[in-house]
């Protein structure tokens, strides 16, 4: 019998159940005081009552998580998984309370500092900072079992994304039934060479959401909490890497229809301030790869460019020029410019890729080019400057040179000014192609149309091979 949730998780499940409620105690009138805590009992006896039924489950009956993870998601119906949202709900709801609360508190109290004996104002700042650090735990937590249960649970899924569904977070435990046939979504379009129409995707189900209808209200704490933490900068790095991996999770578990409900963050900032220049390396990663997830909507791929300072691949093509944080590995930026092909790769792939194409105002047209040539050229001096110590990461390097080369390409076929938006990196260029050539050749099985791929894009000159095979 193979059990949904390992015995530790259900442990620290167990653990989470005892944490009492982080609403601040200013927060609250006498009146006032009794109603979360009945609030809070009532959503630990539910959490209860789902472990219970999580440790009976035998779920994913046969094999490893991993093989069954995308293969049959839809069938995980793992009894119980919903009855723990209102749970999450509940902590995560008090951080989004108390963090502006927190705000306006510190903001009044500067003004009146000095009227404040010096003892006194030591214990009430201690206080606040245990308070603040004990906030940001439970939150932290709560966003972890979140993903654990989008990880496995369908059910969990679906509930967070069917827009019909109101507050109550366990009452789409009866809902799911007719859900079985689809599949999760970013598991359909990697692998394909033609994804131009609908076919071969998830269908709707007959209960599909209206995008006008209202979110899940769990759903849009978790959106709060993106853009508190993305405003509040490296004080809630690691909040704001958690609730983007439950986001990104969410999204890979999707079916195309529920992606939609991710049509309000496309419009809002939240993203955009998840990619400007202060966002550590890490977030602006999960960012990309949440777009790359949500690229497979032709709709949502449209609310990617905004032709205005607000455009999301503008954004992204600043950030990855500039390289803003000088203490991010190499790898970790390598992973960044693969999900940035990937994410440009699935734009192109839309019955209309106008996000990518000239024809609008918008700078984003004119720097996509120059980015993916600056993208191959750092990638190839990090092969021409290789030694032994690039072995583990020069598959990858390799790999991520062919994606960029027919994306390129692609572009170069669709853009009549390509040559000129090359002008201002024809330096890199000139430099960085010959010798990408040279090592795709030498170390890529190419088909004859990758070959003549390569010589639309850079015409061979035999010295120029041999000094980038060399190098290779």
């Amino acid at each position: 019998m193979f059990s949904a949730f390992s015995p530790e998780v259900i442990s620290f499940f167990s653990f989470y159940l005892d944490r009492k409620s982080t609403q601040p105690l200013s927060s609250r009138t006498t009146q006032e005081e009794t109603a979360p805590l009945v609030s809070l009992r009532e959503a630990q006896k539910l959490a209860i009552t789902g472990l219970n039924l999580i440790a009976m489950d035998e779920g994913l009956s046969e094999g490893s998580p991993t093989e069954s993870q995308f293969l049959h998601f839809t069938r995980c119906k793992i009894r119980g998984a919903v009855h723990l949202l209102p749970l999450v709900e509940h902590h995560i709801g008090a951080y989004c309370q108390a963090v502006p609360l927190a705000d306006k508190s510190a903001n009044g109290s500067c003004g009146n500092q000095s009227a404040v004996p010096s003892r006194t104002s030591t214990n009430m700042v201690s206080n606040k900072e245990d308070f603040r650090l004990s906030l940001e735990e439970t939150t932290l937590i709560s966003l972890g079992i979140l993903y654990y249960l989008a990880f496995y649970s369908w059910d969990v899924v679906h509930t967070l994304l069917s827009a019909e569904v109101e507050k109550s977070s366990a009452a789409g435990d009866e809902q799911v039934s007719t859900m079985d046939k689809n599949r999760s979504c970013d598991n359909q379009c990697d692998n394909k060479e033609d994804t131009s129409t609908h076919e071969g995707l998830p269908v709707a189900p007959q209960d599909a959401p209206n995008n006008n209808q209202a979110q899940h209200s769990l759903f849009k704490k978790l959106l709060q909490v993106l853009a508190l933490s993305a405003a509040r900068g490296s004080q809630t790095d690691s909040i704001l890497n958690q609730s983007l991996k439950v986001l990104v999770k969410l999204a890979e578990n999707s079916t195309m229809d529920l992606l939609m409900n991710f049509q309000h963050l496309l419009s809002s900032r939240i993203l955009l301030c998840c990619l400007c220049p202060e966002t550590p390396l890490p977030a602006a990663l999960l960012t990309v790869r949440l777009l790359a997830v949500l690229a497979q909507h032709h709709k949502l791929v449209a609310q990617l460019c905004s032709r205005s300072d607000t455009c999301l691949l503008l954004a992204l093509y600043v950030y990855i020029t500039s390289r803003p944080d000088k203490s991010a590995s190499e790898m970790l930026w390598l992973q960044l410019e693969q999900e940035t092909v990937r994410l440009l790769t699935r734009c192109m792939r839309c019955p209309t890729p106008a996000v990518l194409l000239p024809g609008s105002d918008c700078q984003c047209h004119l720097e996509v080019v120059k980015t993916l040539i600056i993208m191959l050229h750092r990638q190839w001096m990090k092969i021409r400057r290789s030694e032994t110590s690039l072995c583990a990461s020069k598959e990858r390097i390799i790999q991520f040179l062919r994606d960029a080369v027919l994306l390129l390409h692609s572009l170069s076929q669709k853009d009549k000014l390509f040559h000129e938006h090359c002008l201002e990196v024809l330096h890199q260029y000139d430099q960085a192609m010959p010798g990408i050539r040279a090592i795709l050749k030498k170390t890529q099985k190419l088909s004859a149309c990758e070959e003549l791929i390569l010589d639309e894009l850079y015409p061979s000159e035999p010295e120029a091979e041999d000094q980038g095979m060399d190098s290779s």
